[in-house]
C-alpha cells in the first residue's frame, strides 16, 4: 500500500517547526479541549524519536500528550526471523513465541510487514519525553475542519501557531477523497507551479477514495494564502491483477510493480546506515540532520545518499519506485525566493509564462541545484550518469512515483543509485527497483459527472477539459465538490484510482521595494548559493521562533 503524509494519517515534523516547547508549556489545555470535541477524533498512533527509534501505539490505547510526555499503550517490535512459533486463532494470534523465550498470549497486532510484526502489550504503557520526539504520526478523521486547522489543533499551538503554519505552507490545492463516511486528505498536486508558465498536469494515487452508491466523490480546497487555478480534474481508474502495485510516472504512464526489490545497502557519504529509513514503505522518513551541517560551507550542504540493489544478469531496464517529497520548509522557501524580486515579481512571472530563455535558464538551474527536482544518478561503466529526475511536491502528501532507468551500461550484478538532496529541502520514505515487464492493465479515464463550487455554482464543464478555462479559488475556505460515475469492477481484479489534475497557483506575496539583485544574481551564477541561502534562512527562522516561544 502507498504510504503518505495525509490528514487521516498525518506526519507532522516537530523537528522542523520546533513546536515541542509550545506543546508542553502552554497548550496542554487546548489539546485536551480539542480532543474532547464530538466532531473531531484525534489519535497519536506513532512517534519517531530523534535517535531513529520508532514507537507505535495500539488503536485501543493511542498516544496522548500529558505534560511534557507523549503517553500511550506499549508496543513491541519483533523481527520475523526471531519468531519461533505463531499460533493463529480466528484470524488473530492466539500465541506468539520468540527464539529468546518470550511468549505473548492473544497479542494485538498493531502493524505487520514481510520483515517484522509490531504487537501491543496488554496493560502496559510507555512514555516518551517530547524533547526526544522528531516526528509524530496522527490518525485523524474530521468531517468539518480543514487539514491545516487540524494540524494546528494537534500541535496544540493555538491560533498564532495555526497562522504560522498557514504562512509556511505555500504549495497547491488540497484534494480530499470521500471514504464512505468522511472526506480524507489524499493529494496535493502540482506543487511548485507558481505561475501559468509552470502549470503542469500531475497524477497522484488516491489511497482513501471509496465507491459509494456507484460514485466516487472528491473535494478540492484552498487552505492557504494563494489564488489557485484548476484547469482539469479527472480520475484514472486502473483494474489490475491482485498483488501488483500500479504507479504513475511523471507523464501519466502507468507502470506495474510485481516484484519490487528494496536496497541491499543504503548509506550516506559518512558511511551512516540508512536502511532503517528506506527498507520499508512506511512512515519513517529520512531528513537532513541540520546539526551536522555547517551553513558557512556550501560544499557540505548537499547530501550524498547511495543505494545498492541486486541487478540480474542481462537486465536492460529497471523501474524505480520512489516515495518522498519536499519538506514544508522547501515550500516556504518558494515564497521567500519570489519575494526577493520585490516590485518586479510580475515581470519575473511574465518571463516564465513566455517560456523563453529565462524559463529555460530557471529550469536548468533547478535541475542543477536540485531544490525541487532531484537527479537520479546511476553508476555506469563511464562513472556516475544522470538517468532522470525526481519531481518534488508535497509537503503533506508523499506520493509513490515511478521512473524508468536504462541500465544497459551498468556493469556487474549491482545497481548503484545516488541521490544528492540539498539540506532541509527533501524528506524520503522508500526506494525500490523492479526489473519485471509492465503487465497489461485496464485503464479508464473518468470525467466528473457533476462539479459545483462552495457557492453552489455548476463548474462541471470548466473542470472537464485541459483548455485554460480555469476554476479560480482566490480565498482561504473556497472549495468545490466533484462526483464521478464508478465503472463496474471485474471481481478477479483489484482497482486503484489515480487523480489527474492540471493547474497552477499564485502565492499572495509581500513583494514590495526594489528587487534584491545582489542575491538573485548569485542564485544563477554561483553554484550552491541558493541552497546555502535557504539553509541559513531556515536556521535563522528556527532560532527566532524558539526565542519567541521561550519568552
Amino acid at each position: 500500500m502507498s504510504k503518505k503524509i495525509i490528514a487521516s494519517f498525518t506526519l507532522f515534523s516537530f523537528l522542523i517547526f520546533t513546536f515541542s516547547c509550545a506543546i508542553h508549556t502552554t497548550k496542554k489545555e487546548k489539546i485536551e479541549t480539542i480532543a474532547s470535541q464530538k466532531d473531531q477524533k484525534v489519535k497519536i498512533i506513532a512517534v519517531f524519536k530523534k535517535s531513529g527509534e520508532e514507537i507505535k501505539f495500539p488503536e485501543k490505547n493511542p498516544g496522548r500528550i500529558e505534560k511534557n510526555f507523549i503517553v500511550g499503550g506499549a508496543t513491541i517490535e519483533i523481527r520475523k526471523s526471531q519468531i519461533e512459533k505463531r499460533i493463529p486463532k480466528a484470524g488473530k494470534i492466539k500465541e506468539l513465541r520468540t527464539k529468546d523465550g518470550q511468549a505473548f498470549l492473544n497479542p494485538i497486532v498493531v502493524s505487520e510487514t514481510p520483515l517484522k510484526i509490531i504487537i501491543a502489550s496488554r496493560g502496559r504503557t510507555t512514555s516518551i519525553p517530547i524533547q526526544d520526539v522528531e516526528l509524530v504520526l496522527i490518525k485523524k478523521v474530521d468531517a468539518g475542519a480543514s487539514f491545516l486547522a487540524t494540524i494546528g489543533a494537534i500541535a496544540g499551538i493555538g491560533l498564532g501557531g495555526l497562522l504560522l503554519i498557514a504562512l509556511l505552507k505555500e504549495s497547491c490545492p488540497f484534494i480530499y477523497s470521500f471514504d464512505g463516511e468522511n472526506y480524507v486528505f489524499d493529494a496535493e498536486p502540482y506543487g511548485g507551479a507558481t505561475c501559468e508558465g509552470l502549470k503542469r498536469t500531475e497524477w497522484c494515487g488516491l489511497q482513501y477514495i471509496k465507491e459509494v452508491d456507484g460514485q466516487y466523490r472528491l473535494r478540492i480546497t484552498n487552505e492557504v494564502e494563494e489564488t489557485q487555478y484548476t484547469d482539469e480534474l479527472r480520475l484514472v481508474v486502473i483494474d489490475h491483477p491482485r498483488g501488483v502495485q500500479v504507479v504513475p510516472d511523471e507523464s501519466g504512464q502507468i507502470h506495474t510493480f510485481s516484484r519490487p526489490i528494496s536496497p541491499n545497502r543504503a548509506y550516506d557519504s559518512t558511511g551512516r546506515n540508512l536502511m532503517p529509513y528506506f527498507s520499508d514503505n512506511d512512515w519513517i522518513f529520512w531528513q537532513t540532520r541540520s546539526e551536522d551541517k555547517d551553513p558557512a560551507k556550501k560544499e557540505s550542504l548537499k547530501e550524498e545518499l547511495i543505494f545498492e540493489f541486486p541487478k540480474p544478469e542481462g537486465a536492460e531496464q529497471a523501474k524505480l519506485l520512489f516515495n518522498g517529497c519536499n519538506t514544508l520548509w522547501a515550500s516556504q522557501m518558494v515564497k521567500r525566493y519570489l519575494e526577493l524580486y520585490g516590485n518586479k515579481v510580475q515581470e519575473c512571472y511574465a518571463k516564465m509564462n513566455s517560456q523563453g530563455l529565462s524559463y529555460q535558464t530557471v529550469m536548468a538551474w533547478n535541475e542543477k541545484e536540485e531544490l525541487y527536482r532531484l537527479q537520479i544518478r546511476v553508476e555506469t561503466d563511464q562513472g556516475w550518469r544522470s538517468k532522470g529526475t525526481i519531481v518534488g511536491g508535497g509537503p503533506f502528501v508523499s506520493e509513490d512515483k515511478a521512473y524508468t532507468l536504462d541500465v544497459r551500461d551498468v556493469p556487474g550484478n549491482t545497481l548503484k543509485i545516488k541521490l544528492t538532496p540539498p539540506a532541509a529541502f527533501w524528506m524520503m520514505n522508500y526506494i525500490a527497483v523492479d526489473y519485471t515487464d509492465d503487465l497489461p492493465v485496464s485503464t479508464l479515464e473518468l470525467e466528473p459527472v457533476h462539479a459545483e463550487d462552495h457557492r453552489g455554482e455548476d463548474i462541471t464543464e470548466i473542470l472537464t477539459q485541459n483548455d485554460k478555462k480555469y476554476h479560480i479559488m482566490p480565498n482561504i475556505g473556497d472549495y468545490a465538490d466533484l462526483t464521478f460515475k464508478a465503472p463496474q469492477l471485474n471481481s478477479n481484479m483489484k482497482r486503484s484510482v489515480i487523480l489527474k489534475a492540471s493547474g497552477y497557483y499564485d502565492i499572495h506575496l509581500n513583494a514590495t521595494g526594489e528587487p534584491r539583485n545582489d542575491i538573485l544574481s548569485r542564485f544563477l551564477t554561483e553554484p550552491g548559493f541558493a541552497i546555502q541561502y535557504g539553509f541559513q534562512e531556515y536556521l535563522k527562522w528556527k532560532k527566532e521562533r524558539l526565542e519567541k516561544i521561550l519568552r
